[in-house]
């Protein structure tokens, strides 16, 4: 019995010198998303959840210490993936009980009737009210809690009533949103995003800045902040690939490993 304990034990347990680690190659300005993609895959699914919990917290606290943060009245908060990936449990906890609107991604197939050249699949932000609602929240096929559509309807959007925009770009008297904090699979130090190839959170802002205000005005970006574990930061100088159709961030935070979280901005 002995021996065949000790046979099976013969992999060496992983530790943080033995997972797997970035391979970036010579050239500083990235190329090949796909391959990025897949490789911080490995490495995200490759962290304990103590140390995805730990860098979470950290980064928390940095995040709510902003003053964009303070003074925001309206909030887009991702909801976080079971495994590897920042936690924004308690970001959203501490928005709802300051009384801050709490709006949080709604991923649909629009009706295409009035608007052109929309993609597959679009994404909304949807009002959740409490930490009550937040408990009628279901996973999606990611694991992501996600709202149900029973309660669609009835729900504001950030672009003004309820339910679905399909597509429509924000009423003029939407409240809009302060701050929208950003999941990705990577940033830089030059505040480039990579997201999971889909294009929601592109379009969406996209989508949100060709509105006007309720004074005519041009609806002003929210500020921008990516919010993300240590490994999903590039080490500078390198670059992330970049389209035409992206958009940057304001400022990223990132947890700390052995350290606080960090504050990048430009």
């Amino acid at each position: 019995m002995s021996t065949f304990a000790s046979d099976r034990s013969t992999e060496p347990p992983t530790t943080r010198h033995n997972r797997p680690k970035l391979d970036l190659g010579n050239e500083m300005h990235l190329s090949d998303k796909k391959a990025l993609r897949k490789q911080i895959g490995r490495v995200l699914s490759a962290l304990p959840e103590h140390e995805v919990q730990s860098q979470s917290a950290k980064a928390t606290d940095l995040l709510l210490s902003l003053p964009q943060y303070r003074n925001a009245k309206t909030i887009s908060i991702f909801m976080s993936m079971p495994s590897g990936e920042i936690n924004t449990e308690r970001l959203l906890k501490h928005a709802l009980a300051e009384g801050k609107r709490v709006f949080i991604p709604y991923i649909y197939k629009a009706s295409k009737e009035n608007v052109q050249d929309l993609p597959a699949s679009i994404m909304d932000m949807l009002c959740l009210t409490s930490k009550e609602d937040r408990a009628t929240l279901k996973p999606d096929k990611w694991g992501i809690p996600s709202i149900e559509k029973a309660s669609v309807q009835d729900r504001l959007n950030s672009f003004g009533g309820k339910g679905l925009s399909n597509g429509e770009p924000p009423r003029h008297e939407a409240a809009g949103l302060d701050l929208i904090v950003m999941p990705s699979m990577a940033f830089d130090a030059q505040m480039n995003r990579l997201g999971h190839g889909k294009g929601y959170y592109d379009n969406f802002l996209t989508r949100y800045c060709s509105g006007k205000d309720a004074q005519g005005l041009q609806r002003m970006k929210p500020f921008l902040v990516g919010f993300a574990l240590a490994e999903q930061l590039l080490p500078s100088p390198y670059r992330l690939p970049t389209e035409s159709w992206d958009w940057k961030v304001d400022a990223t935070i990132v947890g700390g490993v052995d350290s606080e979280a960090r504050l990048i901005v430009p």
